[in-house]
């Protein structure tokens, strides 16, 4: 660790007195304890310092100071900071700080934030340091210190993880009890934090229900601000343009006259193995958890057409886009150059497309040195930077079929795509970066790519067999260029699975690093069940020395209360490193690839049994036991809180069990009717008749309940918006498979069904009467500027019916509570807007509370946090000052 520049107390405390002294640009607030008028001076002139009364012992108040003319990243900071510090437990009742209140009580404990460029030698480093020498009963004085306003902002985040904070896609997570002190450097010894990467970010893949596919305006809010406090930079998104419609509207162009088809998906679409249904038509009460028949993206459910699909999906990501560069995300979008949907292949002259000589082999459609090439791309570059002119980056990928079929035989990609984007680029763009990616395959071209491309293309690639292979040594080899590797924090032929891959990141974030990689970004569909890979890989990002031990043990004890930490830790580690559940690799390594299964592959029917391989009987015993711990723990937490922790995990890992041994019953019940079919082909139906029914139907009859069993351990976990995608999915693959699709199969052969079956079929599509009412919020926004406007939806779950549900809000802690009744969307979800009308405040709290009439006519009262009021969320009001931020040094 380097030494800090010196300073010495008196100087620290002459910085402080200025700060609260001469801080014209600091407004009336309420002093704590009292109703006093707020914001007098306006938002833009507010805020600069935050004033808290503190629980610690050794601290009556806590102040948080910045320099009079902070910027907009600088308040923030304060602000992010007072928001830890309640969450903690170790301060109430956040002000913004009057001039009048004068300096802090000698008991105080004091941070004073700073922005102090060429201070540190990297522009996103920081530090953390402890003055010396306060005299006995002195409260603590800290200093935060970041290159760069954003470096402050991230410094902050970095404290609150040394508290015991766990960031995470699905936001942070505190301790369920106060902190009983501070985790301070000791004087003289500063905390020295810089990343190891420029570039950190997440590649969210859109296709699948359960994914950013399905986002709306608030959705994207809340994704991008759980990244600046992951301490994330870079958002990069991957555009699919092929051909058989699939085709995504936030690129869509016109070329030749002619528009094309696409969309997002919904439940009503067809890609990606879906087949329309409606969500009525979900078994096992699922259907209570959706507003409406269709699921999905505003963006496509409201758009009346093709046109007002694309216009709507790129309005989406434009704002978005707009919102990540003014919190401090650099974003990039891309496509696959050498794919183009089928209505503008037909409108190419034909002159102008590819004969391949190989049809096995997957070629461009259009030649890549035709006129019309060039000018299909052109035009599609300009649509992108026409409709989302805030990127960054421009991501040009290798077509996905090119890049797997390239681990069999070199299939050859022209760089001529490559070149003409960047010279459009320099021509039009010239502050934008071009980025050239792809999956595992597209490393196999860096060398010649490397000598053939200017200098300043940026190198990216998927890691190969989705992530069980290592990080690509070719990244070693490109010398100065500038390259980031693509790390999978899940795999899409798992995607219905728990996903633990903390070990596994830990090699490879060390590898990249070896190759002296700039960049390292993952690549995801879900967010909460997979916050211990994404948040070790935001953590490591900057710490190397972090041991997937020491995150998995942090994210257990910012879960649960400290009886269950070092079990739940332990319980996780054993999973992750060992393998424990279900997964995606086989353990087998073949042409040096790791070899793999499809267990739930959400980009085909998922559930398909079919393949012709069943789990094994050691990971149906380990992951077994691996349930019944979660199981445990969850049964013996202490409140309903911490319990909801525990089983959302505990049933992810539960609907595995009878997931697996469902698979199983459905393949051996498979090959059962090949058998059956040979027969009746070979004409002796009687046979095939009698071998069906006498076998066939005890398997489909043991096969129902484990279904049921799975979903409906699943539905009592579900929480997110991603969560409800992936309930979408598992009812129009695995309900409908499993349950319907395979009674047809046996129907075939018997003509009519046993009535067994069928009492079985309706009996186990029942919802599920034991299940408890509940409340949860799939989205909660966590940030609103002044004048902002933010939607809240609410699902309530379990019960008769529902009476009333009420957004309950209050401005600080001194604040009364103020309910609003919800407004019903649809059967059991409810919406109502949080605004900030007024952030001479620091926070807004609300939580959801429902009335609910259950079966046995009493009324039950539920709310979402479990425990409000007293726990509660919490949105930061964002400070209104400053204009766009200062950038972070990305690869530069």
């Amino acid at each position: 660790m380097r030494e800090p520049p010196a300073r010495g107390r008196r100087t620290f405390l002459k910085q402080a007195a200025a700060l609260v002294g001469a801080t014209r640009s600091l407004g009336g607030v309420v002093l704590p304890g009292a109703e006093l008028p707020i914001g007098q001076a306006g938002d833009a002139a507010a805020g600069a310092a935050v004033r808290m009364r503190s629980t610690l012992p050794t601290s009556s108040e806590i102040w948080i100071l910045a320099s009079p003319d902070a910027g907009f990243h600088e308040r923030w900071a304060g602000r992010e900071l007072a928001r830890g510090l309640r969450q903690l437990g170790v301060a109430r009742d956040p002000v913004l700080a009057l001039p009048a209140a004068g300096q802090p009580p000698p008991d105080a404990l004091v941070f004073t934030l700073r922005v102090e460029a060429g201070a540190l030698r990297h522009v996103e480093a920081s530090e953390v340091a402890q003055q010396p020498g306060a005299g006995k009963g002195a409260g603590a004085r800290i200093r935060i210190t970041g290159a760069t306003p954003q470096a402050l902002l991230y410094a902050v985040f970095g404290f609150l993880e040394r508290q015991g904070a766990f960031f995470g896609l699905d936001g942070g997570v505190f301790p369920l009890d106060a902190a009983a002190r501070l985790v301070l450097p000791p004087p003289g010894e500063p905390w020295i934090d810089e990343p190891r990467f420029a570039v950190r970010g997440l590649v969210p893949w859109p296709d699948f229900l359960n994914c950013i596919t399905v986002f709306n305006r608030e959705d994207y809010r809340a994704y991008l601000e759980a990244m600046v406090r992951m301490r994330f930079n870079t958002l990069g998104i991957h555009v699919y343009s092929g051909l058989n419609q699939w085709t995504e509207s936030f690129l869509s162009f016109e070329y030749g006259g002619v528009g094309h088809l696409a969309f997002t998906d919904t439940t009503a679409t067809h890609r990606w193995g879906y087949l329309p249904e409606r969500t009525s038509r979900f078994g096992m009460g699922s259907a209570d958890l959706y507003d409406a028949e269709v699921f999905g993206s505003e963006a496509t459910t409201t758009a009346r057409n093709a046109w007002e699909a694309q216009e709507r999906a790129q309005a989406l990501w434009g704002e978005a886009f707009r919102y990540a560069q003014q919190i401090g995300i650099r974003t990039g979008v891309g496509f696959e150059p050498y794919m183009i949907p089928d209505e503008i292949f037909r409108a190419t002259p034909p002159e102008a497309r590819s004969r391949p000589s190989d049809a096995k082999t997957p070629q461009p459609r259009i030649d890549p040195e035709s006129v019309a090439a060039r000018d299909i791309l052109e035009t599609r570059l300009g649509k992108l930077l026409e409709a989302y002119p805030t990127v960054d980056y421009v991501w040009l990928w290798e077509d996905e079929g090119m890049s797997w079929a390239s681990q069999q035989a070199k299939v050859p990609l022209s760089v001529t795509a490559f070149l003409q984007a960047h010279d459009f680029l320099r021509r039009h763009a010239p502050k934008k970066r071009l980025v050239v990616s792809g999956w595992g395959g597209v490393s196999r071209h860096f060398p010649d790519f490397h000598q053939r491309l200017p200098g300043d293309v940026i190198f990216s690639s998927l890691s190969d067999s989705l992530g069980w292979d290592p990080v690509s040594e070719e990244y070693g080899r490109l010398e100065q260029r500038h390259r980031w590797p693509v790390m999978w924090i899940e795999d899409d032929p798992a995607m219905w699975l728990p996903q633990f891959h903390v070990h596994r990141f830990a090699a490879d974030i060390d590898r990249a690093e070896s190759f002296g990689c700039q960049g390292l970004l993952g690549i995801h569909w879900r967010h909460r069940i997979v916050d211990t890979t994404a948040g070790f890989q935001a953590r490591a990002s900057w710490d190397r020395a972090l041991k997937p031990a020491a995150v998995l043990d942090a994210y257990a004890r910012a879960s649960v209360r400290p009886a269950r930490a070092e079990p739940l830790a332990r319980a996780l580690t054993e999973t992750d490193r060992d393998r424990r559940i279900l997964c995606t690799a086989t353990g087998e390594i073949k042409g040096g690839h790791e070899q793999t299964h499809e267990y739930s592959g959400d980009y085909n029917e998922a559930f398909q049994f079919w393949n012709g391989y069943e789990p094994s009987d050691e990971v149906k015993a380990s992951q077994a036991e691996v349930a019944r711990a979660l199981a445990g723990l969850a049964a013996g937490a202490s409140s309903p809180a911490e319990r909801e922790r525990l089983e959302y995990l505990a049933k992810h890992v539960a609907f595995l069990v009878p997931y697996a041994e469902s698979w199983s019953l459905a393949w051996r019940l498979h090959q059962l009717l090949q058998r059956a079919l040979d027969l009746k082909r070979n004409g002796d139906a009687a046979s095939a008749r009698a071998l069906v029914a006498r076998d066939g139907v005890p398997l489909w009859l043991k096969l129902a309940p484990q279904v049921r069993e799975a979903i409906l351990a699943f539905q009592s976990a579900v929480a997110t918006r991603n969560d409800l995608g992936t309930l979408a999915s598992m009812h129009n693959k695995y309900e409908r498979l499993a349950l319907v699709r395979l009674r047809a199969s046996m129907k075939e052969f018997l003509g009519e069904l046993p009535d067994e079956t069928e009492s079985l079929f309706q009996e186990v599509r029942q919802p599920d009467p034991k299940t408890a009412p509940r409340v949860f919020l799939p989205t909660r926004p966590t940030a609103l500027g002044k004048g902002e406007r933010v939607r809240v939806m609410a699902v309530v779950a379990g019960g008769e019916r529902v009476t009333r549900v009420s957004l309950v809000t209050r401005l600080g802690q001194v604040a009364p509570w103020t309910a609003t009744a919800m407004r019903l969307r649809g059967r059991r979800t409810y919406e109502a807007e949080l605004a900030a009308a007024n952030a001479g405040r620091p926070f807004l709290d609300y939580y959801v509370r429902a009335a609910v009439v259950k079966a046995d006519g009493s009324t039950a009262v539920c709310t979402a946090p479990l425990e409000a009021p007293g726990r509660h969320y919490t949105v930061t009001l964002l400070p209104t000052a400053g204009g766009p931020p200062t950038k972070p040094p990305g690869e530069a």
